[in-house]
């Protein structure tokens, strides 16, 4: 079926609804608009009852003066001896509130209105049928009733003089319908102010987010065009602190991070398919000229090929090693005795050739390291220094503490001495060019001078490697036929 602007219309319209956008601010609207709605539904509910509460204590009233002149008397004059005159004096008092009306009635006489004007004509059959019929005696009667299309509440007071004359009713009415329609206009009022607020809510709300959720959108579109082979889209990071822009930043530095991860992972393919081939080229060349009947060629063609796995195998070891030193746990910090580990690696690295082996400086104190990372390290160095030099060459390990920032060694230990520390490992050998010296720590990079067998070319990245991965960092110090330092730097107290 063919898609027509109205289909295309609708799906943009529900796609906008499924974002995080509008979901978010549908979510605050809908607690808006219940906030809104119990507010005015609990505040009409209070208003109504504190209406009825206030309505029948006015109409209590009412009795209340009529029983204050039967116990004080007339005003000016004597104690009250009928209902008329009672009912006369208590009419000409104070005029009713805005929706009261008042009417007295003897039983079987006349009714007593006041003179002035009334909300509610009481005066009527249907009032005078329904207070006669609900009163009780020496008691106070509320009633509701429906008088002219409005609800009056009527309080109906039985009233009596106790001298065996009749007996006759006050009725106190108050117009308690129109005050209660009045209050739900007040709630109408209310909602539509709440309905207009909700809309403006609304309207700035999605202005709001649109802002705040740029970030997301670009996130969602990154996503989208990002693959396996190009990793280089960044998403812009918009200015403050919020959570959004900090974001924004994570993904931004996870890209980073699989770039890198995926970047090493290409070079580790492109590195070991380009050292494998030269030893996989030999070993094919030799099997394909290997005369079988020939004991002695078979001999050597042995010994050759298993020197070339050997190497083959080596490479393969410190490739995996440099692939891995990216990861966190490459390194396993310890606390190490500087002087101890000096002598434990010199042992260690005198056996490797016929040199003048010596220690140069001993700092004394502790330092955090991985103790068989570092000796790995210092191992490398001085089989790079062997290559550099002669038999009567000398080959010196040091250690020295430098700068004021060193770290607390735990209880237990010696106090470590302030500031970073650096190992180093000299010779006197053939040296290293200028040129040299800014290549010599890439992969496979070898110096133009070397006075023994040469390496894979990856001793220095891999001891830039361990390097790196303590906080630290490697230099070298050189001079063509003087010699050259290979320096450690480490932080003494943390890594």
């Amino acid at each position: 079926m063919p898609t027509t602007p109205y289909r295309q219309a609708w799906s943009g319209v529900r796609a906008e609804l499924r974002t995080v956008r509008v979901r978010v601010l549908a979510t605050v609207l809908a607690f808006l608009a219940a906030g809104l709605l119990v507010t005015g539904v609990t505040t009409l509910a209070l208003d109504l009852r504190n209406l009825n509460s206030r309505v029948n204590e006015e109409l209590l009233l009412q009795s209340a003066r009529l029983q204050n002149i039967v116990e004080q008397g007339v005003p000016g004059g004597g104690p009250v001896t009928s209902l008329d005159g009672l009912f006369t004096v208590f009419l000409q008092g104070d005029a009713p509130g805005r929706y009261e009306s008042v009417m007295a009635t003897v039983n079987g006489g006349k009714t007593f209105l006041p003179a002035a004007a009334q909300p509610s004509n009481l005066a009527t059959p249907q009032v005078l049928e329904t207070v006669r019929a609900e009163h009780l005696e020496n008691s106070t009667v509320f009633h509701d009733m429906s008088l002219d299309g409005r609800t009056v509440r009527l309080a109906i007071t039985s009233v009596s003089l106790g001298d065996g004359s009749p007996g006759g009713l006050l009725v106190a009415a108050n117009e308690i319908g129109r005050q209660r329609e009045q209050m739900i206009a007040s709630f109408g009022t209310f909602a539509g102010a709440s309905l207009a607020t909700l809309l403006l809510a609304g309207a700035v709300g999605f202005a709001v987010t649109g802002r705040l959720f740029v970030p997301v959108r670009r996130l969602r579109q990154a996503t989208e065009s990002i693959t396996f082979e190009d990793l280089s889209t960044r998403v812009l990071i918009p200015s403050g602190d919020d959570d959004v822009s900090q974001l924004a930043t994570d993904f931004n530095r996870m890209l980073d991070r699989l770039e890198t991860g995926i970047a090493d992972q290409r070079q580790f393919v492109d590195d070991a398919s380009h050292e494998l081939r030269t030893p996989l080229t030999i070993i094919g060349g030799h099997l394909q000229l290997l005369q079988a009947g020939d004991p002695k060629d078979v001999s050597e063609t042995q010994v050759l090929l298993l020197e070339e796995l050997d190497r083959m195998q080596s490479l393969v070891d410190e490739l995996l090693l440099l692939a891995r030193s990216g990861r966190p746990d490459f390194v396993r910090l310890d606390w190490i005795d500087a002087d101890s580990f000096l002598e434990a690696a010199m042992e260690r690295i005198k056996v490797l050739a016929d040199r003048r082996w010596q220690i140069e400086s001993m700092p004394g104190g502790q330092f955090r390291a991985d103790r068989n990372r570092l000796t790995q390290a210092v191992e490398q160095l001085a089989a790079n220094a062997v290559q550099a030099t002669r038999r009567h060459d000398v080959i010196s390990l040091g250690a020295a503490w430098t700068g004021t920032s060193g770290g607390t060694a735990p209880t237990g230990h010696q106090e470590p001495s302030p500031g970073d520390i650096e190992i180093w490992v000299a010779d006197s050998g053939c040296g290293i060019s200028p040129a040299d010296q800014e290549r010599i720590f890439d992969r496979f990079a070898r110096a133009g001078v070397s006075r023994g067998k040469e390496g894979s070319g990856l001793g220095l990245p891999i001891v830039k490697a361990i390097a790196e991965a303590h906080s630290g960092t490697l230099r070298v110090i050189s001079r063509v036929n003087e010699g050259s330092r290979f320096v450690l730097s480490l932080p003494g107290g943390t890594a």
